[in-house]
């Protein structure tokens, strides 16, 4: 097999700040030039006799990524980093499997020892600076040992390389070629003249590997516009549980929190905002690689905790790390007596809040606790993804409270759509009696949770609730009932009607948290007259508390009717999608920079657009654009069921009709709160667009959401008016 090894000396430099090196090289976020494990420039190795193909001779050049890296005849000096216990190499090699989509010759040839640092790579400089203003997205054709290994493309600024943006993907075969893409955005250009590549990237790199790359070319695809960004929580966590003398409290309005020196440490890599959620202060971090949060000046003893929590939630992480750091008795970064272990979680929730409650023994290497000095979180992918913090303490697992601190989750249907039984967040049916004497020993009590009337069933072994007259469910669907028990085993729920007739429901047990559970009506039906619903029962053991029961029927998820028919007159309309008018061309109802997913669908008979998990979407008439100099309005119809917020922007290209051709002109406007659950005809004055200065050349709508990447939204009769 034809090889050719590249030279991958790098320099050695030390670092300026310790601290810096230890976690900045484990989240990857250090310019590669700057690896202290990397030999010394004395240790140059020269390269082997180039050899000659048939075609060409094979060189070492910067390469010019505008025009692509095949390693037919060149490639790229590149350097390693991360080897530590192990070992790095890169040679340009015979195709191992010249087929599919790569026949070319030779490849680029990366093999990794074991022992290598989970963040080992390679980098090298091209050429140019990379222009992404043409095209947004960078492809590599790799074959790797694995699939569902993370492959991380940074891009640096040779010069500086705090200056950088990491893009990941995976791959999803194994032993095969695949093309890998990795979109950047406009914005982008001219800052870039480094790569570094990373391989199964925070992976187990306890074996050797071998992974193969080939033609790196810039493509089309990419982020032409960037509004938007990820979603966030609508609710705060569920409060903590655990008995405050048994907790060492960070950050939780459930404690009093201990000193903490920093939430964002200057070499952290993030964006950290003090946000609020339901009245409830949050950490918010953007842009997530790495941060960390200090306690130096008062270190943490955990010695006597046994678990650490915290409380998260995200729309886009993948992966979430967390690290703990012991200083040792000298208190001191670097003193030698410093300990640490980092946990890595992935396949968690996404868009609610999970909580992690990670015994302190799982820290392997965390071997003493009395000196916690750090804390770091690291997201992933690398710097794409926006992380809400809150609850982060340690605890004693025999501090763990019997009964619930904090209120149930507040209801989030609209009361017109329920029968409710026992809440505070509606008006009860009256008069029911949730203690009948039914001979049983459970002892029925109702207290105050964090201003919240919640009911109490101690030592349960059965307890009924009796109404003062039937209640007719039969137009509700659904059965809610919130529960938090400390001990109990088993708990089951009944519906009875006349006869009596009654059929139970068995609850899955969680101990420690309120639990929400929705049963299908249709579960009791089969046996229970759900017109003639006289009694609720449960059955079970140990402590149960209960709030929020209630009947009722989940409001629409969509339309069941079209949108009204417009009135506008045929000849005063420029219509992009409305079955009364003709329409004008439009190249696309969802580009390729979207954030969403598009349907086609039919609502009573009428064409409609169904845009689900929608951030943001674009839609353009880049080839006909639309002179709307004449028209005074441009309206829309949409209908949504969960939509807290939809935006509207309006893109003239100007005369040139080119994005970003230097007179582009745009305007966005918010509509909040929009009603959910029927149409919404939007009929906007063009003038309300005052960032709109031409009308002239409209080439681009953006219809966008809140949350983002959850909201559906449905459209239809999109045209401008006058």
């Amino acid at each position: 097999m034809k090889k050719y090894r590249t030279n991958v000396s790098a320099p050695r430099t030390p670092f300026l700040w310790s601290l810096l090196l230890l976690w900045t090289l484990s989240a990857v976020n250090l310019s590669c030039e700057t690896e202290d494990d990397t030999p010394p420039p004395s240790a140059y190795v020269a390269p082997e006799p180039e050899p000659v193909t048939e075609d060409c001779t094979f060189k070492i050049a910067l390469p010019d990524i505008s025009k692509g890296l095949d390693f037919e005849c060149e490639g790229p000096e590149v350097s390693f980093f991360g080897e530590k216990d192990g070992s790095i190499s890169l040679e340009f090699v015979e195709n191992p499997d010249a087929s599919g989509i790569n026949t070319s010759e030779r490849v680029a040839e990366y093999i990794q020892s074991e022992g290598v640092e989970t963040w080992a790579g390679l980098f090298f400089d091209l050429a140019d600076k990379i222009d992404f203003s043409e095209f947004q997205t960078i492809k590599m054709k790799v074959y790797a040992p694995a699939a569902d290994l993370a492959v991380l493309v940074k891009l640096e600024d040779s010069s500086d390389g705090s200056i950088n943006k990491e893009v990941q993907s995976k791959t999803t075969v194994a032993n095969a070629w695949e093309e890998l893409a990795f979109t950047f955005s406009p914005s982008d250009s001219d800052t870039y003249d480094r790569m570094v590549l990373f391989f199964d990237f925070s992976g187990d790199k306890a074996a050797p590997t071998t992974h193969y790359f080939d033609d790196i070319v810039m493509a089309e695809g990419g982020e032409i516009e960037e509004p938007g960004e990820s979603g966030e929580p609508s609710t705060a966590p569920s409060a903590p549980t655990v008995a405050e003398t048994e907790v060492i409290s960070l950050f939780s309005d459930a404690y009093t929190d201990v000193l903490v020196d920093t939430w964002r440490t200057d070499w952290s890599d993030a964006t950290l905002e003090e946000v609020s959620i339901a009245d409830n202060p949050v950490k918010k971090y953007s842009e997530l690689n790495f941060v960390g949060i200090e306690t130096t000046s008062s270190p943490i003893d955990a010695s006597a905790m046994t678990h650490f929590h915290v409380d998260i939630w995200t729309a886009d992480a993948e992966g979430f790390h967390i690290k703990l750091v012991d200083f040792g008795a000298d208190g001191a970064f670097g003193g030698g007596d410093d300990v640490e272990h980092e946990l890595s979680f992935e396949g968690f929730a996404q868009e609610e809040w999970v909580g992690f409650d990670i015994p302190l023994s799982d820290f392997t290497g965390l071997a003493t606790k009395e000196h916690i000095a750090q804390l770091i979180f690291v997201g992933a992918p690398s710097k794409q993804n926006t992380v809400f913090i809150d609850n982060v303490f340690f605890y004693n697992i025999d501090g763990v409270s019997d009964q619930p601190i904090g209120p149930a989750p507040e209801p989030s249907i609209p009361e017109a759509n329920t029968i409710p039984i026992f809440s505070d967040s509606y008006t009860n049916v009256a008069d029911t009696n949730f203690d009948p004497d039914w001979g049983q020993a459970t002892e029925v009590s109702e207290m105050d949770i964090a201003g919240n009337a919640v009911l109490k069933y101690e030592n349960l072994n059965y307890q009924g609730t009796q109404f003062a007259a039937p209640i007719d469910a039969s137009a509700m669907t659904m059965l809610h009932i919130d529960y938090w028990t400390a001990d109990s085993s088993q708990l089951n729920g009944y519906l009875i009607s006349s006869g009596p007739s009654e059929t139970a429901y068995a609850f899955e047990i969680v101990t420690g948290q309120w639990n929400s559970v929705d049963i299908p009506l249709s579960h009791f039906s089969s046996v229970v007259d759900l017109s003639d619903i006289i009694q609720l029962k449960f059955d079970g053991d140990g402590t149960v508390y209960l709030d929020n029961i209630y009947f009722y029927d989940p409001p629409a998820t969509e339309p069941s009717v079209a949108a009204p028919d417009p009135s506008v007159p045929g000849a005063d309309v420029i219509s992009l999608f409305s079955a009364p008018y003709t329409d004008v061309p439009v190249d696309t109802w969802k580009t390729t920079w979207s954030v969403a997913n598009l349907e086609e669908i039919d609502v009573d008979g009428n064409a409609t657009k169904k845009y689900s998990d929608l951030n943001y979407v674009g839609v353009e008439t880049v080839g006909n654009p639309i002179d709307a100099s004449g028209m005074t309005h441009f309206h829309t119809d949409v209908w949504t069921a969960d939509a807290t917020e939809v935006r509207i922007k309006l893109v003239d290209f100007g005369a040139d009709g080119a994005y970003d051709g230097g007179d582009d002109v745009e305007h966005e406007i918010t509509i909040s709160n929009p009603e959910q659950g029927t149409w919404v005809s939007l009929d906007l004055p063009l003038s309300d667009f005052t960032g709109l200065s031409t009308q002239a050349h409209i080439a681009q709508i953006i219809y966008a959401a809140q949350p983002a990447g959850s909201a559906t939204v449905y459209i239809d009769n999109v045209y401008f008016h006058k």
